[in-house]
């Protein structure tokens, strides 16, 4: 028995080798290229016979083997992809050699000259170098198996046991056991050290955790980017269909699985309906994407779409301001249409009781309606009834799209985005933006939005109902219109075809008068009065042509002293040490910069130069602080010297 090794595939970026199991190493792919040579004359010996005593029919015969030889070209470059670009361009040289060789061969005989040379000499020289590319993707000096295969890398990090790596097309994964008091969590945390031994994307790396236990885990490379190629949109789903009857797409994962989401639930399948955050920075790419589907959903049969967008509604598509149901463009319409909903909410709830339903089903005689809230943190951060909305809107068939370029708690009510299950993000600028819009699990699964920044527009995470929790950290890809006429003409298409569709909402242009009577309710009541006072209208008994007289009894007091005078920096620095040093004895091992708010209070100094503290305190022999990947720190107690 001989020894051999298991290595990944060249494009996947390693260098080196993994032993992971003993065989004999097989001579048979060696023999692939001399044999189909020798097939090759031969067949080529028979089509002259056949075919050369007709010109016509030898001069069909050519056109042919042109068109087949030009589309065994087209496959060979597009297969070998994968395997890297020397593999590549060897065998679809071969295959360019080996096509035009035959044709004419076919029509002058292989035995005649040059054709015969050429075959003498082209047969070996092929065969060679196939031989010598699979050599060189077998084997590999001992300085590439210690610094570029996946075990070593693995093991450099923590002390562990790899099993067989699984190579699938460009993606290479292997499962890993870690030592007693090692979890996944922990590799996880050092992802980019391993991207670095592999020589790899930081967002090429995942950790998947075994859900039965803590110290086991997958690790999975793609070092290969497989979403570079822009994905256009390829239209609507299900035209024509209920939206219970079909998923929308909307893009591509990493393994080439479509991205879907199914809006409505279905208690036969176990699959709760939802409703959807995306969230991603200027020029991430989420608005594409909600476009997207909007126009697929107006192109189911039993689909209400709303929008509201207070801040670029004028900037939206025509065939979306027209195509939808109901448009609400300005702060006034969105808030009444927002704050309508609990009412609408409890009137089809109470039709969904009578008929015996938990939920919204495929005829059940509503609608199903989708609010789609374009740059919606204002809308949603201002109103009282939106966190009571998320609760309650999605059994009674209501669905809400919330997009934000920042899902933040300032920006987004935490509670509301507790109730909103599916999420996707794309492209943000800080690690803190990505930890308020994905899930922890999907975040140390190697999740890594803020990499992308808005630099590759359209690449998203994505956790998505019935989606398999392991491939919410996959990259995906969304769709991309090649214009807006192509999403105009579907929609077009639909409008003319669907019956008693109403008109949209007009615009209501500020300012906006009262109703003549005011709506029941206490709140109502105080927002229509609200909006009645005009806050520039000076009292009756002040003329406004007259300067503003002040008081000379007028207490004068002196600001600029309220506020404690800062420390200086060696005992702010003092200070701070000692207040860590108290949450790791308080049981806190692990930080983040915005819970240091106190630090900031006590020292008078700003939050910027609490960063760069923390950033010097993760430095040198006796740092205080380690960095993970995410911005979070973590407390380190400095062994004493011996």
């Amino acid at each position: 028995m001989a020894k051999t090794t298991t290595r990944m595939p060249r494009n996947a970026g390693y260098d080196g080798v993994a032993t992971v199991h003993t065989v004999r190493i097989p001579l048979w792919p060696y023999l692939v290229t001399p044999a189909s040579a020798v097939g090759l004359w031969a067949a080529t010996a028979g089509a002259h016979a056949y075919w050369a005593d007709s010109p016509a029919v030898a001069g069909a015969a050519a056109a042919g083997l042109t068109l087949a030889g030009t589309a065994l070209t087209g496959l060979t470059w597009r297969a070998a992809a994968a395997r890297g670009i020397v593999r590549q361009a060897t065998a679809t040289l071969s295959c360019v050699a080996g096509s035009a060789w035959t044709i004419g061969a076919m029509l002058a005989g292989p035995w005649e000259r040059p054709w015969l040379d050429m075959w003498l000499i082209g047969a070996p020289v092929a065969s060679i170098a196939m031989a010598v590319v699979r050599v060189m993707r077998s084997g590999g000096s001992d300085e590439q198996a210690d610094n570029g295969s996946l075990k070593e890398a693995v093991k450099s990090l923590r002390s562990a046991r790899i099993g067989q790596p699984k190579v699938d097309g460009a993606r290479a994964t292997a499962p890993v056991v870690l030592e007693p008091g090692v979890t996944a969590s922990d590799l996880a945390g050092e992802r980019g050290a391993l991207a670095s031994a592999l020589d790899v994307s930081p967002t090429a790396v995942r950790v998947i955790p075994n859900p039965d236990s803590a110290r086991r885990a997958t690790v999975s490379v793609v070092p290969v980017d497989q979403l570079k190629e822009t994905r256009y949109w390829p239209g609507p789903s299900a035209p024509g269909a209920s939206i219970a009857d079909a998923p929308t797409r909307l893009g591509v994962m990493e393994d080439g699985e479509p991205l879907e989401i199914w809006l409505p639930g279905d208690h036969s399948k176990g699959r709760n309906s939802a409703h959807l955050s995306v969230v991603g920075m200027s020029g991430a790419g989420k608005t594409e994407l909600v476009l997207n589907l909007c126009a697929d959903l107006l192109t189911r049969t039993d689909v209400r779409l709303i929008i509201t967008d207070t801040r670029k509604g004028d900037q939206l598509p025509e065939w979306l301001r027209k195509g939808a149901h109901e448009t609400h463009l300005d702060a006034v319409s969105a808030e009444d249409f927002i704050e309508s909903l609990p009412q609408v909410i409890a009137q089809r709830a109470r039709h969904l009781g009578q008929r015996g339903l938990k939920q919204w089903v495929k005829g059940c005689g509503l609608d199903y309606w989708a609010v789609v809230n374009f740059e919606a943190a204002r809308l949603v951060s201002e109103s009282d009834s939106f966190v009571d909305i998320t609760e309650s809107a999605r059994s009674v068939g209501i669905f809400l799209l919330v997009e934000l370029q920042r899902a933040t708690h300032d920006r987004f009510p935490t509670s509301a985005r507790a109730n909103i299950s599916a999420r996707v993000c794309l492209g943000v600028a800080r690690d803190d933006d990505a930890e308020a819009a994905l899930s922890e699990s999907t975040l140390d699964s190697g999740a890594a939005p803020w990499e992308w920044k808005n630099g590759r527009p359209g690449y998203l995470y994505a956790e998505l109902p019935g989606v398999d929790q392991e491939r919410w950290s996959m990259p995906a890809r969304a769709f991309i219109a090649r214009s807006e006429d192509d999403r105009a003409a579907v929609v077009a298409q639909h409008r003319q075809t669907s019956a008693n569709r109403p008109s949209p909402t007009p615009r209501r242009e500020d300012p906006v008068d009262p109703p003549a009577t005011p709506p029941a309710g206490e709140d109502q009541e105080e927002r229509v009065l609200n909006r009645a006072l005009d806050l520039t209208d000076p009292p009756d008994d002040v003329d406004p042509s007259q300067p503003i007289a002040i008081p000379a009894d007028m207490p004068r007091l002196a600001l600029g002293q309220l506020r404690t005078p800062p420390m200086g920096t060696e005992e702010a620095r003092a200070w701070m040490r000692d207040y860590l040093l108290r949450l790791h004895d308080a049981g806190t091992d692990q930080i983040r910069p915005a819970e240091l708010g106190d630090v900031i209070e006590a020292t008078g100094l700003t939050a910027a130069w609490v960063g760069k503290e923390l950033r010097r305190l993760c430095s040198g022999p006796g740092a205080l602080l380690q960095k993970t990947d995410r911005g979070v720190y973590r407390i380190r107690i400095p062994e004493p010297a011996q």
